[in-house]
């Protein structure tokens, strides 16, 4: 039969041979009487084989001590390989399972015109590309919000420093201050010594008549 499918061996003692699957069934182990020979210490004698069902090929561990593993995981039964698959017997052995391309080295028969229909060939004429029309000059862009010009922001810096309080508010603050001090002192005294009567007693009278003897 026409193989269609074939095994590659990327590692182990004869890396790049290829093993073409041209029987219903094949054994593989390290004894010679297998028809995939792999002289291995890892690999058992009659190691795993590869029957034909319908259309695929199915990989089967025969019991080995090592075990045979495809794409990282160990068989546990039957498995339908699919092309691109790595099969591993033990830690050193490794087989690609690929299918084989179809030759396409085929001939292409191009239909080449006669001398007289290349001689009766109108070559149109170039179209001649338009000239770029001319770009407008660019114009003043008012800026936007978050754009400040650098001449503004030196006017608000010279704003800011013109807001600043003069001296002589200050020192208005200042004397203001004091007043209310000696003031709140001052009826600290006049209240510690009950003195309201002496001090404020025509305001008192003038309020409540008689409020103070």
């Amino acid at each position: 039969m026409d193989s269609a499918y074939r095994l590659v061996m990327r590692t182990g003692p004869t890396v790049g041979k290829v093993f073409p699957l041209e029987k219903t069934e094949i054994f593989i182990g390290r004894d010679l009487a297998n028809d995939i020979s792999i002289n291995d210490p890892e690999v058992s004698r009659r190691h795993a084989r590869i029957f034909l069902q319908g259309n695929n090929f199915i990989l089967e561990d025969l019991g080995s001590t090592n075990g045979t593993m495809v794409s990282g995981q160990r068989l546990m039964g039957p498995y339908v390989l699919r092309p691109g698959e790595l099969i591993v017997f033990g830690e050193q052995v490794s087989l690609l399972y690929e299918a084989i391309m179809p030759e396409t080295d085929a001939t292409i028969v191009a239909n080449v015109p006669r001398p007289q229909e290349q001689q009766n060939v109108v070559q149109p004429a170039p179209v001649p590309e338009p000239y770029p029309e001319p770009q407008p000059a660019p114009s003043f862009q008012p800026a936007y919000s978050g754009q400040i010009p650098a001449q503004q922001e030196y006017y608000e810096e010279e704003v800011v420093e013109k807001k600043k309080f003069p001296v002589w508010v200050i020192v208005l603050i200042i004397i203001l201050l004091l007043v209310i001090c000696v003031c709140v002192v001052g009826l600290i005294w006049i209240d510690s010594n009950s003195m309201w009567c002496q001090v404020f007693g025509f305001i008192f009278d003038v309020i409540t008549p008689g409020a103070c003897p």
